[in-house]
């Protein structure tokens, strides 16, 4: 048997994970509960403040480069945070960590409705933005401590929520700052984080939370061979994905001024955003699976680029009437961020992989997807219109997204790339076994 095929076998666990105790139900539902509160807020600090820019852009008085500071904030935290929060977990725990993740958030989202101007706003997203980036990377070693036996459930769960957290902002926020004016609509949200913090500090006093902590640690798996910045199965993972990252934040932030450029409304174009939003998640309810079962991942993120390109097209020389279809289009490709995310973590064996994988391409990825937004909204302010930003910050990430699927299609783990192994490709001898003279990957 070769190296690869032992480390396809030892991916496939073939023990049942044993029974929950009824002693433990009531906690693995407030765990449930905590969870799914926490995942809504993610990308809800995001949403709730985009399709309101325009309306505090003209209280503030800022123009379209500060937009797209507000568009790389989430990223910047995300690059820092991915990397940082694994050592803020060991020191006071994942419970602890998630606490302090809704507590950011929701002092951030309140504080910030009462901002008087754009310095102070930039600064209290930036807490928000901290906490959401925190609990981005905490989560999955929670659903993995709390629902072992339940993995791809509590995953759908999460992935579920997230969505629904960047759904429904951005569908009310034009109506509600109509109503209540833009600081209500900016701020009410910090209730639903306040919400997940209580559900989380009351798991976390429960007695059994360290105990349940202390057992879920002590079987993490061993060290990768190798650190992760030598393995370049981490960095093509990690590019991908940034280049995936790059445009769903780039959309996040510029999609609504895009459309209202069209003669769009703003209510009309925030409802756009959700409906994006609302179509990756239908295609992120199947994603996850058929990643998970594929041979080769290249077909299903070139499928994603196209509905990318076609989306992008659509807004720069379609009919306007038309933006529905292009939001469509753009929703699809959204929907490579639950691709990727399953790519990472299906390939991994140990919770220790899982875990350096997920902390090393959300910071590396976030890092690099941080020009997009940025570079999206300087190209329109230098040229007044949107041609090179389409040209060149949609088309080259697209084309390099591409390359790099191709280079990293054959699903394989990060301990065997540690290792020295390489993947197994189809129609060719397994390679977990290095030829004479190969290159470790």
């Amino acid at each position: 048997m070769s190296p690869s095929s032992m480390t396809a076998v030892a991916d496939r666990s073939s023990v049942r994970p044993a029974p929950v105790p009824t002693t433990a139900r009531r906690g693995r539902i407030l765990a449930f509960t905590a969870i799914a509160c926490a995942a809504l807020n993610l990308r809800l600090v995001v949403t709730s403040l985009s399709p309101l820019l325009a309306t505090v852009s003209a209280e503030f008085g800022f123009n379209a480069t500060v937009v797209g500071v507000f568009g790389t904030l989430p990223l910047v935290a995300f690059a820092v945070f991915g990397l940082v929060t694994p050592v803020i977990m060991r020191r006071i725990g994942p419970e602890a960590t998630v606490v302090l993740s809704m507590a950011l958030t929701a002092s951030g989202q309140a504080l910030r409705a009462f901002a008087p101007g754009t310095g102070t706003l930039l600064l209290l997203t930036a807490v928000a933005l901290t906490g959401a980036a925190l609990g981005n990377v905490v989560l999955p070693p929670l659903i993995k401590q709390y629902f072992p036996d339940r993995l791809a459930a509590l995953s759908t769960v999460q992935m579920v929520a997230i969505h629904l957290g960047a759904l429904f902002p951005p569908l009310v926020a034009v109506p509600l700052a109509e109503a209540f004016g833009w600081r209500t609509a900016l701020g009410a949200w910090a209730v639903v984080a306040l919400a997940a913090g209580l559900l989380w500090a009351v798991r976390w006093a429960s007695p059994d939370a360290r105990r349940t902590g202390r057992a879920t640690r002590a079987d993490q798996g061993p060290e990768l061979a190798r650190p992760l910045y030598r393995v370049g199965m981490a960095w093509r993972t990690a590019l991908l994905f940034g280049l995936v990252t790059w445009n769903v934040f780039t959309l996040f932030t510029w999609l609504p001024a895009l459309l209202t450029d069209a003669g769009h409304t703003s209510a009309y174009s925030g409802g756009m955003v959700s409906l994006m939003v609302g179509v990756s998640l239908l295609f992120g309810l199947v994603a996850p699976t058929v990643t998970a079962r594929a041979a080769d991942t290249f077909p299903i993120v070139a499928l994603g680029v196209a509905g990318y390109a076609a989306g992008y097209l659509g807004l720069a020389l379609g009919p306007a009437w038309l933006a529905p279809l292009w939001t469509c289009f753009l929703g699809l490709g959204t929907s490579l961020f639950v691709v990727v995310m399953t790519m990472i973590n299906t390939r991994a064996t140990t919770a220790r992989g899982s875990a350096s994988l997920s902390g090393f391409v959300q910071g590396v990825g976030s890092g690099v997807a941080l020009g997009g937004p940025l570079l999206f909204g300087l190209f329109a302010e230098l040229t007044g219109g949107w041609t090179l930003s389409y040209a060149l910050v949609a088309g080259g990430s697209l084309a390099g997204a591409l390359v790099v699927a191709r280079l990293e299609r054959t699903p394989w783990t990060i301990e065997a790339a540690a290792a020295g192994h390489r993947p197994a490709r189809r129609g060719r001898r397994a390679a977990g076994g290095r030829r004479p003279g190969a290159r470790a990957a």
